[in-house]
């Protein structure tokens, strides 16, 4: 990558003069927010129709670091996942932080194109038994790497592209989508989404966890839904537009949501509210894989969409 190219990813992901590691987050890692969580509500639900707390996650996580230890993978390896049975996916996603890899899930299934562009260090298909191969594993992982905020957390494949993005672009996302629906500790939400979507990651794996919300099918007090909810989903706009009830717009190369209606979420600037074609701001990809594409999108003022 060019040192040109380098300057200009680095001002899409200022917001004016706000550079990202001017914003602190509460975690220096994804792997910091499962440790930090499980001390602060260890025995608080996250995924209440399965009874799984806080610590139940955290444990499994560490089961899930030693077994992908076990495996031959290390800290940077980037690992290929298929679409597991819910919580298999997202609890394997919380594994892999804890090791300080990087996951890679595809919005289209290709799993084969993925793997011959990324070549991830193992692949991990919906057929594995996951909770049976770590059941024999030690519930304490002892890291040997700690990835930084700018350190790649995943790779987002689609449509023939990959999409990099870091501890920090998740963990901005999450908490802009937090603030943004004004989702806290005392009330709890559903969402059910599979896991081949940036709004998974941030809805589903994270937003439980990082809000000390817990997710549940019974009463919940919020609803995100594709078609309805408290907040709709929309994957596919080409205006932004005052709904009701709200809608949350994605944008993969905004790590997964762009505007609450025609809001932009924290940290996170359109140039135009209605039709937006450049943004910037702290959820602006790490980039494409390739720099052919990253040279057509990174322009001096931001990211064109």
């Amino acid at each position: 990558m060019s040192s040109d190219l380098k300057k200009r990813i680095y001002q899409a992901q200022c917001i004016g003069n706000v550079e990202p590691i001017e914003h602190m987050v509460p975690y220096p890692n994804l792997r910091s927010l499962v440790d930090g969580q499980n001390i602060k509500y260890g025995e608080k639900m996250v995924y209440a129709d399965l009874n799984l707390t806080s610590d139940k996650i955290y444990r499994l996580a560490q089961q899930t670091a030693n077994w992908l230890v076990a495996e031959g993978i290390k800290p940077k390896d980037r690992i290929l996942i298929d679409k597991l049975p819910f919580p298999q996916t997202e609890i394997l996603a919380f594994g892999i932080w804890t090791l300080g890899a990087s996951m890679v899930i595809t919005g289209d299934g290709d799993l084969v194109g993925a793997k011959k562009t990324i070549s991830p260090a193992i692949v991990i298909s919906a057929e594995t038994d996951y909770f049976k191969k770590i059941k024999s594993f030690p519930e304490n992982y002892d890291p040997t790497f700690k990835p930084l905020l700018q350190h790649e957390a995943m790779v987002f494949w689609d449509k023939q592209k990959g999409i990099g993005l870091s501890h920090y672009n998740l963990l901005v996302n999450v908490n802009g989508i937090q603030h943004a629906v004004d989702l806290f500790e005392d009330q709890t939400y559903y969402v059910n989404l599979e896991p081949n979507s940036m709004p998974w990651v941030i809805l589903q794996a994270m937003l439980s966890l990082y809000s000390g919300a817990p997710m549940t099918s019974k009463d919940p007090d919020m609803i995100f839904g594709i078609d309805k909810g408290d907040f709709c989903i929309s994957f596919k706009w080409d205006k932004l537009k005052e709904t009701t009830p709200p809608t949350l717009y994605v944008c993969n190369e905004n790590t997964a949501f762009l505007s609450i209606n025609k809001s932009p979420i924290h940290l996170t600037a359109l140039d135009n509210d209605k039709n937006p074609k450049i943004i910037s701001g702290h959820s602006v990809m790490m980039g494409y894989l390739d720099d052919q594409l990253n040279e057509q999108v990174f322009e001096e003022n931001g990211l064109k969409i």
